[in-house]
């Protein structure tokens, strides 16, 4: 499937986003855990800082190793598999508030978005591959 953008460009801004998402909720968690399914009790402040470190990791990984150009699929793909499982998680769950709904909409469009970078990345890691394999 062609992306309307470069693979690797696409994978940066999903990945730098998620940083920045990931330094929001370890920084700001109220403001994290209000935008999402909670409200601002200290335990969905705390886990809005858990899951920000969770997404920063996840990010500064997908950067580190699109730069490199060494595990990038893997990381980039892990990072949309995450994407995947809060949006089905936000979009299932009974009683939550319209704005996660919305959050767990974004999410799936992220998460499909990474898995298909990261499909890509593979794609051209095993391209290279290959040429240098008959060079």
């Amino acid at each position: 499937m062609d992306l309307p953008i470069d693979a690797r460009t696409l994978a940066l801004l999903l990945a730098r986003g998620r940083v920045v998402v990931g330094l929001i909720a370890g920084i700001l968690p109220g403001l994290a855990a209000g935008t999402a399914p909670g409200e601002r009790s200290p335990g969905n402040r705390a886990f809005a800082r858990m899951l920000g470190a969770r997404d920063l990791a996840l990010g500064l990984g997908a950067i580190t190793s699109l730069k490199e150009r060494t595990q990038d699929a893997e990381w980039v793909g892990m990072g949309g598999a995450v994407d995947l499982v809060d949006g089905t998680a936000l979009l299932l769950t009974r009683g939550l508030p319209a704005r996660a709904r919305l959050v767990g909409l974004v999410a799936l469009g992220a998460g499909v978005a990474g898995i298909l970078a990261a499909r890509a990345l593979a794609d051209e890691r095993t391209a290279l591959e290959a040429d240098a394999d008959t060079a």
